[in-house]
């Protein structure tokens, strides 16, 4: 299974092992894989957010690498000689057309010859390098042409100066080189960590990634301002933090906790809300702040009183993310049935708070960051850039995940919410005791992620996988499917 070598791949990295990986075309399978690889190296070091730019980045490194031994392979098949100038313009005049004509042909071809690509991975302490070599000298002229575009591609500051630049068709076969080195820029990564080479018998782009990004003045601002964000945010309000107290105390009476709920109507609509929500499974509909306690108890109304607080702080300062919270609120429906088809229903009504916070980052990330042109977005969309918060986030430094966790520990939401807040993309890095809380919501978020193609079977960690006995894609599949017919039912309009 794709999977499991991708995880072991991934693990052979944490342990310093040099991973490589050989191919010979780059078709969606082979992309699949490698991007399977980068997603979960990415994931376990806390630099998620730079999936979507480094697999971009590799997608285009490994494109060029197949294209120039598929250029090889073209000039030998036309027994034309590409180091006499002659034959290289006439080679040359055709080529593009032949490629894109004889794709299936060209694929077959190279599988049977002696052309390779081979993909390098190394950690070291500072950061991991991947280096990607293809056994075919680069022709002089192209190098030179390579070269050029990188150092005309370093005076650009932002993707808007591309987009009044490149204007004409001879551009645009070196437009993603100018976007990989753009990319590195504003990711803090640097356009320096970019490298291409040749000799006479291999060609080698070199990317050195680092662990901890240093993102330019302007970017240390932004962040800065996120930062401040965060510390500026209200705490939860006295009535709300004497809450939480009374529940805490099994011996409270339950009248006085009514009571004190039914003083804000706000709070007691949430709470009859979330308590007739999926996280809890009920006989009957829950009419009163009463019968919710006796129904659901002190710790899951603890629970409710924290989230809906924490909501309603939020859609108070920043009322235009509702797209957010569609999304923890399908998130935390797919957790919580999750947990009961998966034989852990005791830990569903944790597993759905969890799930229903867990972009509390987000919604501050998106609401701080400066907005960037349609254009761009277009362009990243094109070039399969999926997440929608990616380009705000290689811009600051820092991952929404991280965000929301300093969130949770400023409002002091229990653990299991802070684990499962900070690490819903690098489950493996959860605390021990939260664990399967954590790899709940974080299933759940693969799974709405799959449903909008930002997100892959193949990039979910085998671990979290084998705990929940998910054997294959096609289990998870029929699990997935399940989950999306019944939240269908769930919001279909009452007859």
């Amino acid at each position: 299974m794709i999977v499991s070598q991708t995880s072991k791949m991934a693990s052979d990295f944490d342990n310093g092992q040099t991973i490589a990986l050989s191919l010979s075309y780059h078709n969606k399978a082979v992309i699949r894989f490698v991007s399977s690889v980068i997603s979960k190296i990415l994931a376990r070091n806390n630099l998620i957010y730079l999936q979507d730019t480094i697999i971009t980045i590799l997608r285009e490194i490994i494109v060029n690498a197949v294209k120039a031994n598929s250029k090889r392979l073209y000039f030998r098949v036309q027994s034309l000689d590409m180091t006499d100038e002659e034959d290289y313009n006439l080679g040359m005049q055709h080529f593009k057309e032949f490629i894109l004509d004889n794709q299936a042909f060209v694929e077959d071809e190279l599988k049977k010859s002696d052309y390779k690509v081979v993909i390098y991975i190394k950690k070291f302490e500072a950061g991991f390098s991947i280096n990607v070599q293809n056994n075919s000298p680069i022709h002089p002229d192209e190098l030179k042409r390579i070269k050029s575009r990188i150092e005309k591609a370093k005076k650009y500051n932002d993707f808007s100066e591309v987009y009044c630049d490149v204007t004409d068709d001879s551009e645009g076969e070196g437009l993603g080189l100018v976007l990989t080195v753009l990319f590195l820029k504003s990711t803090g990564i640097g356009v320096n960590s970019l490298q291409i080479s040749s000799n006479e018998k291999i060609t080698q782009t070199s990317l050195l990634v680092p662990f901890q990004l240093k993102p330019a003045v302007v970017m240390n601002k932004i962040q800065q301002q996120i930062l401040d964000e965060v510390r500026d945010l209200p705490t939860f309000p006295e009535h709300i933090t004497e809450l939480e107290k009374l529940c805490a105390n099994s011996e409270v009476d339950y009248r006085i906790i009514a009571d004190k709920i039914s003083l804000d109507p706000s709070l007691s609509v949430s709470v009859l809300k979330l308590s007739n929500s999926a996280a809890f499974i009920t006989r009957k509909r829950i009419e009163t702040i009463g019968e919710a306690i006796n129904i659901i108890g002190l710790k899951n109304l603890r629970a409710i009183i924290i989230a809906s607080s924490a909501r309603r702080i939020l859609d108070e300062r920043y009322s235009s993310f509702r797209q957010v919270w569609d999304h923890c609120n399908k998130t935390a429906f797919y957790a919580r049935h999750l947990a009961a088809k998966l034989g852990v229903e005791r830990i569903g009504q944790n597993a759905y708070m969890a799930a229903l916070l867990h972009d509390l980052g987000k919604i501050v990330l998106l609401s701080t960051s400066s907005a960037l042109s349609e254009w761009m977005l277009t362009l990243v969309r094109n070039r399969g850039m999926r997440s929608s918060t990616v380009i705000e986030e290689v811009s600051i430094g820092i991952s929404h995940s991280s965000i929301g966790e300093k969130i949770a520990r400023k409002w002091n939401l229990p653990e299991y919410l802070v684990d499962a807040i900070e690490w819903h993309h690098a489950p493996l890095s959860s605390r021990k005791e939260y664990r399967d809380v954590v790899y709940l919501t974080y299933l759940a978020d693969k799974m709405c992620a799959i449903e909008d193609k930002k997100s892959d079977f193949f990039y979910i960690e085998e671990e979290v996988l084998e705990r929940f006995n998910i054997n294959n894609e096609e289990s998870f599949t029929e699990i997935h499917a399940d989950l999306m017919k019944k939240f269908a039912e769930h919001n279909a309009p009452k007859q």
